[in-house]
């Protein structure tokens, strides 16, 4: 947590409602990792700017189910290092379903869109009991 700015705003993916704040962003993690989140991060690419970092990671979840993604992660970070943006970049074309059988177009699309509104409606009862 101390590597956030507290008014830290995270966005996974891009285009769904940010997390804002660190408490918010300590819920999230706390998610993670009861979804048995693993992140193996790529080589990162500082911009000239000296405050925009971009880097691929291949991302996996064992819980509520086996799902992998390829992420482009942005972060900013403040004049002090500490990150105060975090976005995440993927999308249905960029999820793998390891324990299914592979699936091409709408059957892909519509396979992996059933487990990621399985994950937010697991996310949501978990928020709802705490």
């Amino acid at each position: 947590m101390e590597l956030f700015t507290d008014d830290i705003v995270f966005e996974d993916p891009v285009g769904s409602p940010p997390v804002r704040g660190k408490a918010a962003i300590r819920q999230n993690i706390a998610w993670a990792i009861e979804c048995k989140v693993h992140e193996v991060p790529g080589r990162p690419v500082l911009a000239l700017d000296g405050r925009t970092v971009v880097a691929p990671s291949v991302v996996t979840t064992s819980y509520p189910s086996n799902m992998r993604y390829q992420v482009i992660g942005v972060s900013e970070v403040d004049g002090n290092g500490l990150t105060r943006s975090l976005k995440a970049y993927w999308g249905i074309t960029d999820v793998s379903l390891p324990d299914a059988p592979r699936l091409t177009g709408v059957a892909h699309s519509l396979a992996v869109t059933e487990r990621l509104i399985e994950n937010v409606r697991l996310s949501e009862a978990r928020a709802g009991s705490s």
